[in-house]
């Protein structure tokens, strides 16, 4: 079982890493130091966060990554991981209208599949 759990753990660490990058590159955030961490996690499928600047303890963006694409949004849109999966899956449904046919496909396939498991009682027991 420890091996599971090394995996899994080996598994966050890589989307957290990817995800900081990503918003480093991007310049999400002012400051250079971020915080990351997970708050909730379907195994080697999907992971909801929270990612904060240092400098500030008091806000923190959801975001969202693993076999999705990595998003994020504001601490006020949402209560719980589960109301993130939700946004997500509405904005990405609206996002793919403006998309070409092929992306939107993606895109709307990645919003489905959101909105089913954030729909789904046994993830959110």
């Amino acid at each position: 079982m420890k091996n599971v759990d090394d995996e899994l753990q080996q598994w966050i660490r890589k989307q957290l890493d990817s995800a900081v990058k990503n918003f480093s590159d991007n310049n999400v955030f002012e400051d250079a130091l971020i915080e990351v961490k997970p708050a909730w996690v379907l195994p080697s499928q999907l992971l909801v966060g929270k990612v904060r600047e240092q400098s500030d303890s008091t806000t923190f963006r959801w975001f969202i990554c693993g076999d999705v694409p990595l998003d994020h949004m504001g601490a006020q849109g949402a209560n719980s991981p589960r109301e993130v999966i939700r946004y997500f899956a509405m904005k990405w449904q609206l996002d793919a209208e403006n998309l070409d046919s092929g992306s939107a496909k993606e895109t709307v396939d990645h919003a489905e599949a959101l909105h089913t498991l954030a729909d789904d009682e046994r993830f959110w027991k």
